[in-house]
């Protein structure tokens, strides 16, 4: 239960950090230096592992791990080699070295890792560059100039991998589908660890956040009014699985504004998450206006959520440049595309939902995205 170092994804880590804070609830998280490090303390290696496996937004943690500014390649080569000491472990290493947004100025991580490696072999250490049983990790982060070190969980993979199941490759596919990536994290963010209760998107278009929640192992249901939608969503979930497993997740034809009609029994007031991604480019309640439209899909979704539930709404916003490192302050003046963003507010909290946090996702030069998340507050 010591403390490690998370390491983020470049792609947005604010976002990322918000994800991870929502999949390891009980642990206490500290911010550092650099916008990709986050200190997490008080979780469990199957708490770790899990997140490892369904987050969007994590590429690994660092057992023990410390960050060290950068002065001197001395100095930090007698910081690894003192944790080398003070953290020893039995088997097989490696030592694998990356950088983050950029250079340090004088550093070569290479370099840095072929030195490391001298330390353990006249430590005595097996080396095994192709299959070790323990990876010592060395990531050079530019902007803080800062290393961070440490015995890696995870693999650290690069990127989050949604290549092969991209929206455009999709059997149905609209333009206006989201990334995998944003998805996934959209799913994590409302609906925190697996087995907390099903996730529920209630406009579910194509699918893709029902998509998520499957290939990550919760149970789900994605409504739409519009049967096309219905059976091409259904189309795309079985195609993301293939054919060797079977979805956890169902796509069902439904009305947002009465969620519970759609849903089992035993899952009214057991619902952990809700996403929502509304299709504004379209009347999907026949003759409902937007803002209606959303009140009553707020409404529904509280009937049915559980009392630890989070709801992650994602909304079209005038742009607002790059925001990856930074959250949203409720007293910004945000544009909404469709209709104002106080309002927005003032609707979530009559409706029993208490905004929580929010994110910038830049799209292009006339569009940006607000991820916007609330959780549910209990109603005298």
């Amino acid at each position: 239960m010591g403390e490690h170092l998370a390491c983020l994804r470049g792609w947005h880590p604010a976002l990322a950090a918000a994800e991870l804070a929502a999949l390891l609830p009980k642990a206490s998280h500290r911010p550092t230096t650099s916008h990709r490090w986050v200190f997490v303390d008080g979780s469990t290696p199957p708490q770790r592992n899990e997140a490892l496996r369904i987050a969007s937004g994590l590429q690994c943690f660092l057992e023990d791990g410390f960050i060290h500014p950068w002065d001197d390649e001395h100095a930090f080569l007698s910081v690894v080699e003192a944790y080398l000491i003070q953290h020893p472990v039995s088997g097989s290493v490696a030592v694998r070295a990356w950088r983050q947004e950029g250079k340090i100025p004088g550093v070569s991580t290479s370099s840095l890792a072929g030195k490391i490696g001298g330390i353990m072999v006249r430590g005595a250490y097996d080396i095994d560059l192709e299959t070790p049983d323990y990876t010592l990790a060395l990531i050079a982060d530019g902007p803080s100039s800062s290393l961070a070190c440490g015995w890696m969980e995870g693999g650290g993979n690069a990127s989050f991998g949604s290549g092969e199941r991209r929206a455009a490759e999709r059997p149905f596919f609209k333009p206006v589908s989201l990334d995998p990536r944003l998805a996934r994290l959209a799913v994590n963010l409302a609906a925190g660890p697996l087995g907390t209760g099903p996730v529920v998107d209630p406009m579910t278009g194509t699918g893709g956040f029902i998509i998520e929640a499957s290939l990550s192992g919760r149970d789900g249901m994605g409504i739409d009014i519009h049967s096309e939608m219905v059976e091409g969503a259904r189309r795309n979930l079985a195609w993301a699985h293939g054919s060797d497993e079977h979805p956890t997740c169902s796509i069902e034809r439904g009305d947002a504004t009465r969620i519970d009609d759609a849903l089992p029994e035993n899952w009214h007031g057991n619902v952990s998450g809700f996403v929502l991604d509304p299709p504004y480019g379209r009347n999907s309640q026949g003759s409902m206006d937007a803002q209606s439209l959303l009140k009553a899909t707020l409404e529904s979704s509280y009937r049915t959520a559980s009392q630890d539930a989070g709801f992650v709404l994602i909304l079209p916003i005038k742009p607002m440049g790059e925001r990856p490192n930074l959250p949203v302050d409720f007293e910004e003046a945000v544009e909404l595309l469709n209709g104002s963003w106080s309002e927005l507010l003032l609707l979530l909290n009559s409706c029993g939902w208490l905004p929580k946090s929010a994110h910038i996702e830049h799209v292009h030069k006339s569009l940006s995205r607000l991820i916007l998340l609330a959780r549910y507050v209990p109603q005298d």
